[in-house]
Parts: structure tokens; C-alpha cells; sequence
């Protein structure tokens, strides 16, 4: 009766140790587990490096231009030549209304000549008025300086002296009609060419340049609505369309005008990059190059403007400084887009997560510690981050990649 105690003393004993056995093991797993997690998970090192990415994609043509139209033209003279840099005051072109008579040009121009004529009846009369001899001695100076430019280009500008000699014949006209006012003859040609002037007038409409410019008869219809203030609102889907050249929305007021040409703003355009391409993060504000197919040898230097991504589509919106003439006449182009060089902290884009809408990455400290980022840019492999909280990351420590 006095063994039984002692029998369960010794199972006591048995059950401790095996207690103590087991959660030895236990705390071994654990321990084990834990340096897993910092000792046996995929790691990558920060680096001081440089990225440079290449993308080929459709793009946008937009130039800063004005359209130059008329309500209705049944004959339109150009002054200008396509391509030409005009001034402001140049006249560009004359468009002739609906009803035009060309009867009444040849009219006015049989008038034109009977002045000429009595006037050299009485400039023969005239002989000796010093004014009048000097006027002339002006025109025949002009004159003979546009000879020279027409024999070499290069020796002044012939549109400057082309205006000279329009004035100085106007001085002459008005001197003339000044000094016969009370010529009767003189006087009736002078009212019927006027009449004639305003019957002519009211059919034609002039077309002046308001600003310096580079002037084109070829247009793509897309002019009204591409302008660089529609480039803020410009979506993705808008440029496919104009990329797979749906008709643009004008209204029928528009749509009946006749047509001239435009005038470009020289020193500058737009291109609106359509790309489907996912590692691509455009910095705004940053320089890139873009080659434009066709133009192979020309790298233009483009600032990034705005960017924004919907669905799978990217639209990048930027601007070139450059003469406009090589683009003139281009709307649907393919470029190639080099950006330019980026140095910083470079990380694989494996190493990127997102925790609490955040993107960051994970340093292997301990249980690890999310550190948010901002990706400057990417490619398929690599990008480079700035931390958001400066100093949080640097060259050489060891991050998680997933």
C-alpha cells in the first residue's frame, strides 16, 4: 500500500522531461523559422547605377497653327509660296466668293491702265516738277535692287523691297492725283475705278498675316482640333483616332468654309506618344530624345509635359524646340524615344511591392521594414527609386525581391 506514490512520482518525472524534449524542439523550429526568414529569402543589394530605356511607339504630330478660311470661295490667288516665312502684314492670299465675275477684275484693270496712261500724258507736261522726278528716281532705284536680289538671293530681301516699291508707287499715285485734282478726265477715271474697286470688294476677301510665320496650303482637316490647349485634355482614345485617322468633330458651319491653308508657329511643335509599353514611367519635366521615322537623322530634344496611363495605353504629352519645317505637314508618325540617362539607387522590379497603397521596398532587418519609394524610372528588369523619406536607403544595404 506504501509503493503506489512513489510510481507516480516517477511518471511525473517521464512526462516533465518529455515536456521539456518537446518544446526544445519547438523553440529550435521556431528559431530556425525566423533566421529562414531573414537568412534564406531572396535578396537583392541596392546599387548606385545608371538606366537607360529605349521605346518605339505611334505618336501625334501637333503644331501651334492657324487655320485660314473663308466662308465661300469659288477662286482663291496665293501671294505665298508653300512653306514660305512670312511677316507679320504679308499678304498670304485672296479668295473670291460665290458670284465672282471675272469680267470685273479685267474691268478694273482696263481702267488701272487709262489712268496709267493719262498720267504720262500729263507727267510729259510735267517735265521739270523736282518732287515728282525725285518719287520716280525712288522707283527706279527699287526697281533695280529687286533685279539684283532676283540674280542673287543672297543680296537683300526681296519681300522687304517689294513693299518699298509699293509704297513709293502709291506715293507717286496719290502726289499725281494730288497735283491734277481739277483734271476732268483724270478725275472720272479715278470714280470709276473706285466704284469698280468696292463692286470688286465685296466679293474677295484679303488674307494677312497677324504674326511671323511659316504658311501651308496642305491641310489634314484635323487643324481646328489639334491645338496645343487641347493637348490638357487629350486622352489615349483620342489619339488612337487621329492615329487611325477618324474624322475629327467640327460643326457644319465649319465644315462649309472653304478652306485655304494655315499658318505655323515656326520655332517649336508637339508630339503626343501613344505606347502600350508597362515599364515605361515618364518623369515630367525630364529630356528625351525622339527620332521620328523618316527624319532617322534628326534626334530631337523633347521635354516631357504630362503623362498619364488608362487601361494598358500611355499617353505621353511632350514639346520640341526646334524648327517646325522637317514636321510641316506630318500628323501620324511612329518615333523612337530614348530618355536620357538616370542615375540613382537601383533596384530589380522584383524588389517593388505595394503595402497600404504605397510602393516601397522591403530592407531584410529583422521581421523586415517597408520603406515607400518613388520610381523615378524602369525598365523590364531594374528601376531607380528615390526614398520618400530621405535617407531611409542607400548603396550596398540588402532588400527582399519577390
Amino acid at each position: 500500500m506504501q509503493r503506489r506514490p512513489v510510481r507516480r512520482k516517477r511518471r511525473n518525472r517521464r512526462g516533465l522531461r518529455t515536456f521539456l524534449i518537446l518544446a526544445s524542439v519547438g523553440a529550435a523550429a521556431y528559431i530556425i523559422w525566423l533566421l529562414s526568414q531573414t537568412l534564406f529569402l531572396p535578396t537583392a543589394v541596392i546599387a548606385d547605377d545608371v538606366i537607360t530605356s529605349e521605346y518605339v511607339a505611334d505618336a501625334v504630330i501637333i503644331r501651334d497653327e492657324r487655320l485660314i478660311d473663308a466662308e465661300s470661295a469659288s477662286q482663291i490667288t496665293f501671294f505665298a509660296e508653300e512653306g514660305a516665312t512670312v511677316e507679320i502684314g504679308t499678304q498670304i492670299a485672296q479668295a473670291y466668293s460665290v458670284g465672282y465675275s471675272r469680267s470685273d477684275l479685267d474691268k478694273l484693270r482696263t481702267i488701272q491702265e487709262d489712268i496709267k496712261l493719262h498720267f504720262e500724258t500729263l507727267m510729259m507736261d510735267g517735265i521739270g516738277d523736282t518732287q515728282l522726278t525725285r518719287i520716280q528716281g525712288t522707283i527706279d532705284s527699287i526697281t533695280e535692287q529687286i533685279r539684283g536680289v532676283a540674280k542673287n538671293p543672297n543680296a537683300g530681301s526681296a519681300l522687304a523691297l517689294k513693299r518699298q516699291l509699293e509704297r513709293a508707287l502709291t506715293d507717286k499715285s496719290n502726289y499725281l492725283r494730288q497735283k491734277y485734282a481739277t483734271d476732268n478726265t483724270l478725275n472720272n477715271f479715278v470714280s470709276t475705278e473706285k466704284t469698280q474697286k468696292k463692286r470688286i470688294e465685296s466679293w474677295t476677301s484679303s488674307f494677312i498675316a497677324d504674326k511671323r510665320g511659316i504658311i501651308s496650303f496642305y491641310t489634314d482637316g484635323y487643324e481646328r482640333v489639334l491645338t496645343p490647349a487641347y493637348l490638357e485634355t487629350m486622352t489615349a482614345g483620342d489619339a488612337r483616332n487621329v492615329l487611325v485617322r477618324v474624322a475629327p468633330e467640327i460643326t457644319a458651319a465649319e465644315r462649309a468654309r472653304a478652306v485655304i491653308g494655315k499658318l505655323v508657329e515656326m520655332n517649336g511643335f508637339y508630339v503626343a506618344v501613344l505606347s502600350q509599353d508597362a515599364n515605361w514611367q515618364p518623369v515630367e519635366g525630364s529630356s528625351v530624345g525622339v527620332v521620328i521615322q523618316g527624319l532617322d537623322d534628326i534626334t530631337y530634344q523633347a521635354t516631357v509635359m504630362k503623362s498619364s496611363r488608362t487601361g494598358g495605353d500611355l499617353l505621353v504629352r511632350m514639346y520640341v524646340e526646334a524648327d517646325v519645317r522637317q514636321v510641316l505637314n506630318m500628323r501620324q508618325v511612329k518615333v523612337r524615344v530614348v530618355p536620357q540617362s538616370v542615375a540613382g539607387l537601383k533596384v530589380p522590379v522584383s524588389a517593388l511591392m505595394t503595402y497600404e497603397g504605397r510602393i516601397g521596398v522591403v530592407l531584410n532587418v529583422g521581421s523586415g521594414v517597408f520603406v515607400p519609394v518613388k520610381v523615378v524610372t524602369r525598365d523590364s528588369k531594374n528601376a531607380i527609386i528615390e526614398p520618400e523619406e530621405f535617407g531611409m536607403l542607400a548603396a550596398g544595404q540588402k532588400i527582399r525581391t519577390y
